[in-house]
């Protein structure tokens, strides 16, 4: 099939706002392609997991360029999270080199998810205090991964098979543990 082109491009109304609202990470499980269900670019079903909401003092940008290689063209996708974790400071590096999925929501309210197939992983974890003292003072977690295709819609996050949990602690061996008490833990 050649592709032509038969039309130009207009103007369009700005009616879509940048940023990121929500972000909900959780382990990447290698679940057989039979397993996840997709209509066109939007994921229709998914395993029922449970998905983590990490709360940010930023608003990430979420990155996904197509590019090329020898192997072929590929969406690179990348987002980073800032997270204000008190006395965590040992136990953040337990985010590194490990694979996930990540879900957010933009804010035009479409939920899109990174790391469907091949998963994301966190390569970088850098603690900033900056320079005064309203300046931010915590983590900054880089999350990158590669897909053939590019990142689904999700059209309800329930429907799909997800369950929202907002209280956790992530182990040393990097598994996400629900506490009672509300707290955002990261511990041995």
């Amino acid at each position: 099939m050649v592709f032509t082109i038969d039309s130009g491009y207009t103007r369009k109304c700005k009616d879509s706002q940048g940023g990121v609202s929500e972000v909900y990470l959780f382990p990447y499980v290698d679940y057989p392609n039979s397993q996840i269900v997709t209509s066109g670019n939007i994921l229709t079903t998914f395993p029922n997991t449970t998905i983590y909401k990490f709360y940010t003092n930023n608003i990430p940008n979420a990155n996904e360029p197509q590019e090329q290689d020898a192997g072929g063209k590929f969406y690179n996708q990348s987002i980073s999270l800032d997270l204000q974790y008190k006395d965590d400071h040992q136990n953040i590096v337990k985010f590194l080199k490990k694979d996930y999925r990540l879900i957010f929501k933009d804010n035009n309210g479409l939920y899109r998810i990174f790391g469907l197939y091949n998963s994301v992983f966190c390569d970088s974890v850098e603690y900033t205090t900056g320079n005064g003292k309203s300046d931010f003072n915590g983590f900054k977690l880089s999350f990158n991964g590669k897909e053939e295709k590019q990142s689904f819609f999700i059209t309800n996050l329930s429907d799909a098979g997800f369950i929202i949990e907002d209280f956790f602690r992530i182990t040393e061996i990097g598994e996400f543990r629900i506490t009672q008490s509300g707290e955002f833990r990261i511990t041995q």
